[in-house]
């Protein structure tokens, strides 16, 4: 849950539900003019990367180390309740402008700037860790289970697509879908390898009934492929190509989607 603000001016705390996710809402009792206000501070000569708070002296030394901009990334979904706030998207990227309350015009609220907008928006909203490079760690720790190549037995083309040919065929006497990797001539086969353990590391995050189930990944040069669970009846395109489907089922799979 988004934590509570700070702020002795953020009086009032609103929980509501829109399409089906809960939103968390703050007011503020006062409105600024976020834009001229920045603007007008940097006018005045006042550079706001200079301004001795423990959080943006933080911030600087990770923004000179790593030669990037002052990016933070969105913990929390965040509607902005006025023109001068900014809303938020959980793991949004949100360039960092400034921490100043004389800036943003509250206490526990920054400015910031996303794609062309410039707003405020609360600080507790936003995390220095990058939960892209997070996800990547995670990522980096998964070991989907290893096959052998000798271990399976391939029967006809089911199936090809932009990673390559997908066969029906057994492992184990598992009847399963193999997707070999097709291999560019013109790129290195360390690479190819590479983007197979990549996939098999995704495929393996997905444990859903409804998803098809990864069994496992051959990694044997030039033998690459995905050992994955078969599904009998067939693409689901296909499937629902042939069949019309109504207007609130459709409307029901996407908020299930989103």
């Amino acid at each position: 849950m988004p934590p509570l603000l700070t702020s002795m001016e953020h009086t009032k705390t609103v929980y509501g539900n829109t399409n089906g996710r809960d939103v968390y809402h703050t007011s503020r009792t006062t409105s600024h003019n976020t834009i001229s206000t920045y603007q007008q501070h940097s006018s005045n000569s006042v550079n706001v990367n200079q301004i001795s708070s423990p959080h943006l002296m933080r911030r600087n030394e990770s923004s000179t180390r790593k030669g990037t901009l002052s990016l933070w990334t969105a913990l929390y979904d965040y509607v902005a309740q006025g023109e001068d706030e900014l809303s938020l998207r959980r793991g949004e990227i949100v360039e960092v402008l400034s921490d100043d309350s004389k800036i943003s015009g509250d206490e526990g609220w920054w400015t910031g700037k996303i794609g062309d907008k410039v707003g405020i928006f609360p600080a507790n909203f936003v995390t220095e860790e990058n939960i892209i490079d997070h996800v990547s760690n995670v990522i980096g720790d998964i070991q989907p289970n290893e096959i052998t190549f000798n271990e399976l037995i391939l029967e006809e083309v089911i199936g090809v697509g932009g990673f390559g040919k997908v066969y029906r065929g057994y492992w184990n006497n598992l009847e399963v879908a193999v997707k070999a990797a097709r291999q560019d001539p013109d790129e290195d086969i360390s690479v190819t390898l590479e983007n197979v353990r990549k996939e098999a590391k995704l495929f393996w995050l997905l444990k859903h009934d409804n998803i098809v189930s990864l069994e496992g990944v051959c990694l044997e040069m030039p033998n690459m492929c995905l050992v994955m669970e078969y599904a009998r009846g067939g693409s689901l395109n296909r499937v629902l190509a042939g069949r019309k489907i109504r207007p609130d089922v459709l409307v029901d799979w996407a908020i299930q989607i989103a």
